[in-house]
Order: C-alpha cells, then structure tokens, then sequence
C-alpha cells in the first residue's frame, strides 16, 4: 500500500473507532447484546421480545441489503450514500432517548412497544449502509493482507465498544434506571453524526464503472442467479445457516445471567464491553489465519471458540464473575473470526472488482435462521416448551455441526487458492 492509501486506511480506523464507541445499531451503547437486553430486562420484556432484538440486529444487517445494493453498485464514489443511511438510522435511538426521558418509562409495555419500533427503524435504516462499506473498504486494502487489515479494522471498531464498560459506570452514578437508558440512546444519535463527518473527509478512490440493471426486477435476477451457478458459494452460505447456534447464544444469553444467575440489568453495558475487548484482541491474533489458510479454516476457529464461551457461560456450575468476563471475552473472539471469516470468503467468491453484490447475496444468504431462530426460541420458552438450557443445548449441536460440515464439505474459495499458489 502506498503512503496516500495508508492514510486514508488511517482516517478509515478513526471512523470505525468512533461508530465501535457509540455508533447507530453496531455500537457498544446499542450492540443488540448489552444495553438494549439490560433496557427490556428491566422493564420486563417476555422471551419473545427479547428474540425480537436479536432478529431485528440481524434481519436490519441483511433484508434490506437486495435494494440498497442496487442502489448503490453504480456510484463510484459510496462514502456519502453511507453518511446518508446512519445519518437517518441513527435518529431511531434519539426519538427513544427523548422518549424515556419524557415519560420515565412510567408505562413498561408502551416503552417496549415505542423501543421495537425504534430499534427495528435503526436496524433496517443502518443495514443500507453495508454493501457500500464494503465496497468502500475493499478498495483500500489489498487482497494479500485483506485477513490481517480487516482484524484490524474490525478490532479497531469493537476496541471503541471496550468503552462501554466504563462510560456506563460513569452514566449509572449519576443517573438513575430509566433514564440512562434515556441518555446512552441520546449520546448515540450525537456520537453517529461525529463519525460520519469523520467518514466523509475520507479521499475515497473512484471505483470501476458498474452498469446498473435496468430495473429492480432485472436486478434481482441477476442476484439471485448467484446462489444456482456459485455451488461452492452455496455451500459456504450452508455452513454459515449451520453457524447460527452462535447466535441463539447471544440473544439470550444476557438474560440467562440476569434471571438464573443473578447479574443485575445494567451490567449489559459491562458485558459488551468485554466481547468487545475479544474481538479487539482476536482481530491483531487469530485473524491471521484468514491470510495463511484461508477462510474456512477461520470460519471452524469461530465455532471452536463458540463451543468455549458457551460451555463456561452455561455448563461451568461456578458463576464466578472472572469466568463469565472471561466468557464474554471468547465470545468477541468467536464474533471476529466469524466477521473476518465470512467477509473474505465474500471477496474471494466474487469474480469482479465491486463487490457491492456479493456483499449482499452474502447478508441475504445467511440470514433467515439468525432471524427466525432467536424468535422461535424466545416463544418457545414462553410457553414453557423448553428451558435456557433446551435453548442453548441446541445451540451447541449446532456448533459442533457447522464444524463438520465446513471442515467435510466447505471450499476456500478458488481465488484465495490461485493467489496462494501463485506465490
């Protein structure tokens, strides 16, 4: 990389630093696993609800990403369509801060009602911003140290989320439950507009010309045309279906501690902030082996190391503090190696220089387990068909089926071995 290259990859790690503090949806005051749980814990949302959050995270992540990809393949220049949609997510968490702060959370059901809608707006709205982020990022790293610049990138934004921890200690002596709630949602909105001025001194490169379809309908096609010619495409999206018992973990694993162990509701912010400590860590260590083996040997590490948070957050009788910490700090782990993994077996499946459709066919591909699975789960549990411990042993045979199926039967992707054996 050149030294102009490297200073933009720089201003790009400011960014992400500051989106990983307080950003819409993806940062660490409104990661779907901390504070928005403590918030529906505390006004004692049913396990249904609690789902819901999970499936909104991940449902905003990829539904929208068909028509927001075709919006976005033919501009040359992506940074300010990126401003535009967390500029609109990002006043989802203002209308619910002032919300809380007007009403106190005096009426629980009609807060979790107005918190879901805001929530899934935030959701939806962000997931718009992907495939052109990528895009993006993609032209500012090269190929041969894409595993090692993405861990770092991606360690540099969940470093920000680290901060959680302290900042809600801070918010927490000073103001009382509902209301900083009220104040970490208001902090989000303000936080977002700082990191996208930040993004937009960014000298981003002009890409290729893409010709866009000429209509939405064409385009889909087109789209969907990926899944029933890539068959080792195909397969890695299987393995990642595979993958979501990792998933299921994370929607309830919040409230198990808080109901069976007895962690109070804001020490969500405190558990962020040390899965974002393990992608921290994990992004300058494991994703290494991204570069060196490829993805799908990245992709096993990440449910390796989701069998290990899981057995110590659930298996282990002790509910020492120092265990579960260390358990949130694996699953940040487990959560960049799957990141790393997937995103450069997205770049290596696909054939052209934009990546802006591959990006999504990858989010769409992957995403209707991490949908349904968390709200057929939560409802479950509240008709007392199964128990956290039902939910979470499937979770774990699920885990251990992604291993088999991706070491058996998922590919490196054509490119990444050309391009090792070229060396």
């Amino acid at each position: 990389m050149t030294a102009s290259s490297m200073k933009e990859y720089y201003k790009l790690l400011v960014f992400v630093f500051l989106f990983g503090y307080a950003g819409t949806i993806w940062g660490g005051l409104t990661y779907y696993i901390g504070i928005p749980l403590g918030l529906m814990n505390y006004l004692k949302a049913s396990s249904l609800q609690i789902g819901l959050i999970s499936a909104l995270f991940w449902g905003g992540f990829a539904l929208p990403q068909i028509f927001a990809a075709y919006m976005s393949e033919s501009k040359r220049i992506k940074k300010k369509f990126i401003a535009a949609s967390l500029s609109l997510s990002c006043v989802g968490f203002l209308v619910a801060g002032l919300y809380i702060f007007a009403t106190g959370a005096a009426n629980p059901s009609q807060t979790i009602t107005v918190f879901i809608i805001c929530f899934a707006w935030a959701a939806v709205v962000a997931g718009f911003y992907i495939p052109a982020y990528f895009a993006m990022a993609f032209k500012m790293i090269p190929s041969n140290k894409l595993g090692q610049l993405l861990g770092i990138m991606f360690a540099i934004e969940y470093g920000g989320i680290f901060l959680t921890g302290p900042t809600m200690v801070a918010v927490n002596k000073h103001f009382p439950t509902p209301y900083n709630y009220a104040l970490v949602f208001t902090a989000t909105f303000v936080m977002t507009l700082i990191s996208i001025l930040m993004l937009l001194t960014l000298k981003e490169t002009e890409g290729e010309v893409v010709k866009t379809a000429p209509s939405f309908g064409v385009y889909v096609k087109k789209f969907f045309k990926i899944y029933l010619e890539d068959t080792s495409f195909t397969k890695f999206i299987f393995g990642k279906w595979l993958m979501s018992g990792h998933i299921i973990m994370l929607a309830f694993l919040l409230t198990y501690l808080i109901k069976v162990k007895n962690y109070s509701d804001p020490s969500g912010g405190w558990f962020t902030s040390l899965n974002g400590l393990g992608l921290f860590i994990g992004g300058f260590t494991i994703t290494k082996i991204a570069d060196v083996w490829g993805p799908k040997y990245l992709l096993i590490t990440a449910q390796i190391l989701a069998i290990i948070y899981t057995v110590l957050a659930w298996l282990v009788p002790s509910s020492s503090t120092t265990i579960i910490f260390i358990a949130f700090v694996v699953s940040g782990m487990c959560q960049i190696s799957d990141n790393v993994g997937y995103t450069n077996s997205t770049l290596f499946y696909c054939p052209s220089e934009d990546k802006t459709t591959y990006c999504a066919a990858v989010n769409i591909g992957i995403i209707l387990p991490m949908i349904f699975l968390p709200i057929i789960m939560g409802k479950l549990m509240d008709w007392g068909i199964i128990s956290f411990g039902g939910t979470f042993t499937v979770a774990l045979l699920m885990m251990v089926a992604a291993i088999i199926y991706i070491a058996l039967v998922v590919e490196n992707p054509k490119s990444f071995v050309a391009m090792k054996n070229s060396k």
